[in-house]
């Protein structure tokens, strides 16, 4: 049975909007905005009011997955004795990502390109500050970038120095 090490939960950081309620009430008024253009661009421009309707179908559609990318997921970095977890939280739901046995683990360091094959994304904002983890899979070199605190950078690169 695997002890826990460290684990810590990395949420996205909330610029102009700070809480959700007030994301709720720019996201409605959005939406009343968008519905009122269509109208706008229907009468005015002449356009059909279906492909109005479809480009703000688009419209609304790729606003929601960039807030869900940006605002709505979560990751929670859990290090044991025997292997490093990523799981990702969106509510209530957790999906693992992935678990890599510290053996594998190379290197930890901050990011920088290599020829390692990179993964799912696994953390908030640039990849170029993130801290970036090789290790090797089926005799492939891998990568995967977190947000880790200092805590968690140590304490894998202790776990990762003393396999060796």
């Amino acid at each position: 049975m695997p002890h826990i090490v460290h684990t810590e939960r990395t949420e996205p950081k909330r610029g102009v909007i700070r809480t959700d309620g007030a994301l709720y009430v720019v996201l409605l008024l959005g939406t009343f905005l968008a519905i009122i253009l269509s109208h706008f661009f229907a009468d005015k421009l002449g356009i059909s009011k279906l492909y109005v309707q479809i480009g703000l179908y688009a419209v609304l559609l790729g606003t929601g997955y960039w807030i869900y990318r940006v605002r709505l997921v979560d990751y929670l970095y859990e290090l044991y004795d025997t292997e490093l977890r990523v799981t990702q939280i969106v509510g209530k739901k957790r999906k693992q990502l992935l678990a890599v046995p510290i053996g594998a683990v190379t290197e930890v360091g901050p990011y920088r390109k290599t020829g390692a094959k990179s993964g799912q994304r696994m953390f908030h904002g640039a990849r170029e500050k993130t801290t970036a983890v090789w290790f090797t899979e089926n005799g492939e070199q891998r990568v995967v970038c977190l947000n880790a605190s200092d805590a968690l950078k140590r304490k894998l690169s202790e776990a990762v120095h003393a396999k060796d």
